[in-house]
């Protein structure tokens, strides 16, 4: 597999896989602590787009790479 396929794979995975995920999960950790749902949610929604970002520039990054 050349690091340009893998650099599009992952940031796609990146993207809809482990960005919503890893979101979820450490919002509700960080609620469940607090003891807020609203905690929760608003972590939710501020991580989601960071890791998303992450892998949008994983992504270009692929298709930026030259064989």
């Amino acid at each position: 597999m050349t690091k340009k396929k893998m650099y599009i794979i992952w940031g796609l995975i990146t993207m809809f896989l482990i960005a919503p995920l890893a979101s979820w999960g450490i919002g509700i950790l960080y609620g469940v602590s607090e003891g807020s749902g609203f905690a929760a949610g608003s972590l939710f929604i501020v991580l989601l787009p960071i890791f998303f970002f992450i892998g949008v520039g994983i992504l270009i990054k692929g298709f930026l790479e030259l064989n």
